[in-house]
């Protein structure tokens, strides 16, 4: 469903409205790539999204991990952190788009 950043292979690029009118998946699919940047795991939510305020909501992984997903800056990027186990982690800024066939691509930017 997600594809890691580029890897220096150029992809063809079409609009990300679907995953935009579908927030779940979308949110799912953030807190995924999120996990995997952060730490290097490949893990597959075992709750939510919940809603934690009226733009972000929470994902539960395995071993206490949830990850916050903000969608308040849609379409211009995305934010996600991870929450728990505290001591949180640091927020990070990914832009986006998507491949032809769906797929979405993620980017890490810097904080606006």
């Amino acid at each position: 469903m997600y594809m890691p950043t580029s890897l220096g292979q150029p992809q063809t690029q079409t609009n990300c409205s679907g995953w935009e009118s579908d927030p779940q998946s979308f949110i799912r699919v953030i807190a995924k790539h999120h996990i995997r940047t952060e730490s290097g795991q490949t893990l597959s939510p075992t709750g939510g999204p919940y809603k934690v305020t009226d733009k972000t909501w929470g994902v539960k992984f395995p071993n206490g991990i949830v990850v916050y997903v903000t969608l308040t800056r849609v379409p211009d990027f995305v934010v996600a952190a991870r929450w728990y186990p505290k001591p949180a982690g640091k927020s990070r800024f990914y832009t986006y788009s998507c491949t032809s066939d769906g797929q979405v691509v993620f980017t890490e930017r810097k904080q606006p």
